[in-house]
């Protein structure tokens, strides 16, 4: 465990309830907060109507935005031993670059990635919230974001099979090199922590737990 607070990062696909989860993790331990900025990326509705003419753009300011969140954050709340929990790993940038990009394009794509990233404070524990395709397009519906509303369900599925293969425990200590985090890994299909006290408490009782084995407190 580091020096500072506890950090926590939640990940999954579009529609999986990361910022949702996020947000009662925050409420219930009095972390700070960090949401990733996605309605200001300016590429992202033409993204998803053209997604292989938008995608470096779109990627490039994703990655660039959460680099200097992630360094605020160190600077501001974990060395100062206060806890974080955010609604993204950065990781994620290579998931989605990974199936919007060429190859070519992914290659460079990665190699700034890799050295960006190399300085940045990595997550303590990460939820990985696991949902299948029909969940997620419902959710996504559900939500009614203007530029998610002609989302390719094909997309979704490639997107959560990438999830899978990135947070794979074969794959893990590859793709988290230097620190390997706790990886908390749920099917959030048909669990509610929204609306149902139970899955909340299920999920805050996981993480209780996690916390309690890297040393720290809740």
């Amino acid at each position: 465990m580091n020096n500072g607070g506890v950090f926590i990062a939640i990940e999954g696909a579009i529609g999986a309830g990361k910022t949702t989860l996020a947000t009662i993790l925050n409420q219930h331990f009095n972390y700070t907060l960090l949401r990733e900025i996605v309605e200001e990326n300016p590429y992202l509705t033409k993204f998803y109507t053209d997604i292989k003419e938008y995608a470096l753009q779109t990627e490039a300011f994703f990655l660039f935005n959460r680099v200097k969140q992630l360094e605020d954050i160190q600077k501001n709340e974990l060395s100062k031993s206060q806890g974080v929990v955010s609604d993204y790993h950065i990781i994620k940038n290579l998931i989605f670059a990974g199936i919007t990009l060429d190859k070519m394009q992914f290659h460079k794509y990665k190699q700034m990635y890799n050295i960006f990233v190399n300085d940045l404070p990595q997550p303590d524990i990460i939820i990985y919230l696991n949902s299948d395709t029909n969940t997620l397009m419902k959710r996504i519906a559900m939500r009614d974001r203007s530029f998610e509303r002609q989302m390719d369900r094909n997309y979704i599925h490639e997107l959560s099979n990438e999830y899978k293969y990135y947070f794979n425990p074969l794959s893990i200590k590859h793709n988290f090199m230097g620190k390997e985090p706790i990886v908390i890994e749920i099917d959030n299909s048909k669990l509610d922590f929204l609306n149902n006290e139970d899955d909340r408490s299920f999920i805050i009782n996981k993480v209780e737990d996690a916390i309690s084995t890297l040393g720290g407190k809740s």
